[in-house]
């Protein structure tokens, strides 16, 4: 495997594109430091996910989210007269400017 600087890699990247699509890997490095991985368009598409796994990963989240949300609601139970999310935060967004400029005013 081949390190090179950014400062490399701009002044040589036509050649360093060949060597990577070539199934070269390369480091790219700037002052000492590990910034990238230059590898061939199928060696980069070998490290994605497959669309199933991107998939269960997705609903793996969502799942996440429901639990989380159903033990929000048993922790922190709505009162009636409560605002929901929704409400609360058009009310906030209304009213920012009113508090802005209150504020401004008691300086």
């Amino acid at each position: 495997m081949r390190t090179v600087t950014a400062m490399d890699m701009r002044r040589r990247l036509g050649e360093i594109l060949d060597a990577a699509s070539a199934g070269e890997r390369i480091l790219i490095e700037r002052d000492h430091r590990p910034l990238a991985y230059l590898v061939s368009v199928e060696e980069g598409a070998s490290l994605g996910e497959s669309p199933d796994e991107l998939r269960e990963r997705r609903f793996a989240a969502l799942d996440r989210i429901d639990a989380f949300a159903r033990r929000m609601e048993i922790e922190h139970p709505t009162q009636p007269g409560d605002l929901s999310a929704a409400e609360w935060i058009r009310w906030d967004r209304d009213h920012r400017d009113d508090r802005h400029k209150q504020h401004a005013d008691d300086e």
